[in-house]
């Protein structure tokens, strides 16, 4: 029996459940697809009475795993140890996912062994962080509850929430590879310490964008950070996290030729509080501005470092004008999705280590509101339950089921309508979709703030046929791979972001809080796909691929980031996106019997 005492093993334990049904999720290797199966496992097998993964083509040996039926996002999920390697009935047990991983590494060409074995350290990594983040959530939750006292602390308050909640499906998110201990108990939105931002200046020539914060916006003069204010005729301020500042910035200068031209100013200036994305911060004196900066750290996969490509900077502005535009044509979206103002971003002469992205959040339209990530929903919440069951008492009178219901009709009735209408779809991923909780008329209310959509994917032909007024937004997009020229694109971006992650995961963790099985839910969630596709259809739009991904067929897509993001080259991949790389092999939750 394995010791699961001490927090350390429980750690390592849960990130290694996590990674073997991420594995047979995306069929790595062909560990599902090429396995064959067993309803007992070897002879010498004992532990799991129950069905098992042979599978002999990865090297030498057969991989032998316990197996246990599921339904959600995939057809086998683990069953735990011990899982078994060998031949000829001489079988090892594997009791730690750093042996799995090997022989899943066994056999594969060229470098990409290297990216297993740079995997199992992933694991280690995200073991370690869930230690201290377990460690933090519990120092936290054992002082007295506070109610955050504006919308503000409100989204602070959530975001750090959602941080100790682990993301529905990359098993390793945990792990923020490049941060110590120490730099994650200083910036990571689980300890929310605040700290201070430090400033380059650098010859105006260099700089490129949408041009200076605006004057509402309280930037540093050069004084501020100590440097003499003539500098400002021929340069200009970038803000730098501090961990790049204290760590690569120097080597990356170097490298960009600019390490004679850029002056690093001697005072840190601007106190920030760092958000759930990390890399976004917020500031302290005027929590209505987040900035977000480059942070040469990888989350989500070893190839996502979170450095800003200079595309995103005007692209998620145009995605912003364009969905605000939108919202406003839409009578029925009119006054219930907000949006951030993202006009303001700078990059230095293209480099994705020097730049920024000033959000404004519309503060008059959030007074006296919750502001709450999806991400926070299924969160632990410090009082007890979960985040949704604590929201549901102070804006639906405890009615969870009505709380979920709203939500799922103001997600489905935005996300399909700028699909089929619009042909627009969004990576509005948990973090990025904020639910805002009021009252207005003395009723509850609940509105959708969006945020950060720098990577649509958008039928631009089809846009431009409907709406050529509209069009013009995003015709001069700089990243080619938000256009795209027909529809499959579109849904496969609604399934895997708003059907799996915003609306599939919830259900997974509210339908016990509910008392239901997650299958009453999921005939919800179709009633109103279907309802609302009705609707649209009824308006004239085509809704026959949009029925047929979602409500007929037997399987739906998912993605398969861990291959994608961390395991395969993209030159095996073929992925343009690391984060777009597509699998059809998810058991479709909302098909009828």
């Amino acid at each position: 029996m394995r010791d699961v005492t001490d927090h350390r093993t429980v750690a390592q334990d849960t990130i290694a459940a996590r990674v073997l049904d991420a594995l047979l999720r995306e069929d790595v290797r062909g560990c599902v697809s090429q396995a064959a199966l067993h309803d007992d496992g070897p002879a010498s097998a004992s532990g799991h009475a129950g069905p098992w993964l042979a599978v002999s083509h990865l090297g030498d040996g057969v991989l032998w795993m316990p197996v246990q039926a599921a339904s959600f996002m995939q057809d086998w999920r683990s069953a735990g140890w011990p899982i078994l390697h060998g031949a000829d009935g001489a079988w090892r047990a594997l009791d730690a996912i750093e042996g799995v991983l090997a022989v899943f590494a066994s056999g594969v060409a060229g470098d990409g062994a290297a990216l297993f074995g740079a995997f199992a350290d992933e694991c280690r990594l995200a073991a370690e962080h869930r230690v201290l983040a377990d460690a933090e959530r519990g120092r936290w939750f054992a002082q007295p509850p506070e109610q955050p006292d504006d919308w503000a602390a409100s989204l602070l308050h959530y975001d750090r929430l959602a941080s100790f909640h682990d993301h529905p499906l990359y098993p390793t998110a945990r792990a923020k590879l490049g941060f110590d201990a120490d730099n994650l108990a200083a910036y990571g939105p689980e300890h929310q310490r605040p700290f201070a931002l430090r400033w380059l200046a650098l010859p105006r020539a260099l700089v490129h964008g949408s041009g200076h914060p605006p004057p509402a916006a309280p930037w540093p003069a050069f004084a501020d950070v100590g440097l003499d204010p003539s500098l400002a005729a021929s340069h200009a301020l970038m803000p730098v996290h501090p961990f790049v500042w204290d760590g690569e910035l120097q080597a990356m200068l170097d490298g960009a030729g600019l390490a004679h031209s850029a002056i690093r100013a001697p005072r840190a200036f601007l106190t920030v509080l760092p958000t759930l994305s990390v890399r976004t911060v917020v500031l302290c004196d005027a929590p209505q501005w987040h900035v977000k900066v480059p942070l040469t750290i990888r989350t989500l996969g070893a190839k996502n470092i979170r450095t800003i490509k200079p595309s995103t900077i005007a692209d998620g502005h145009s995605v912003q004008t364009l969905l605000g535009t939108i919202v406003a044509d839409e009578p029925a979206l009119a006054g219930r999705v907000l949006l951030t103002d993202e006009r303001h971003g700078v990059h230095a002469d293209g480099r994705n280590f020097l730049g920024y992205i000033l959000r404004r959040y519309p503060s008059e339209a959030l007074h006296g509101a919750d502001v709450v990530p999806v991400a926070a929903l299924a969160a632990p919440a410090p009082e007890g339950g979960l985040v949704a069951q604590q929201l549901a008492r102070r804006w639906f009178g405890g009615d969870l089921s009505a709380l979920f219901g709203a939500y799922l009709d103001l997600t489905l009735e935005l996300h399909l309508t700028l699909w089929l209408r619009y042909g627009v779809a969004l990576e509005s991923n948990q973090q990025n979709s904020v639910l805002v909780f009021d009252r207005a008329q003395g009723r509850p209310r609940l509105r959708l703030l969006l945020k950060d959509n720098d990577a649509a994917r958008i039928h631009v032909a089809w846009l431009a046929g409907r709406r050529p007024d509209l069009a013009r937004h995003v015709a001069s997009l700089h990243d080619a791979r938000i256009a795209v020229d027909d529809e499959l694109p579109l849904a496969q971006m609604f399934t895997t972001i708003t059907l799996q992650l915003n609306i599939a995961a919830p259900v997974e963790s509210l339908a016990p809080a509910l008392e239901l099985p997650p299958a009453a839910l999921y005939r919800q969630v179709r009633d109103r796909v279907e309802a609302h596709l009705a609707r649209l259809a009824a308006d004239g739009e085509d809704t026959a691929l949009a029925r047929r991904v979602l409500l007929d067929d037997e399987r739906l897509y998912l993605k398969r980031l861990l291959v994608a993001a961390t395991l395969a080259g993209k030159s095996e991949t073929g992925a343009a996106d690391v984060n777009k790389f597509y699998g059809h092999s998810a058991p479709n939750f909302l098909r009828q019997p």
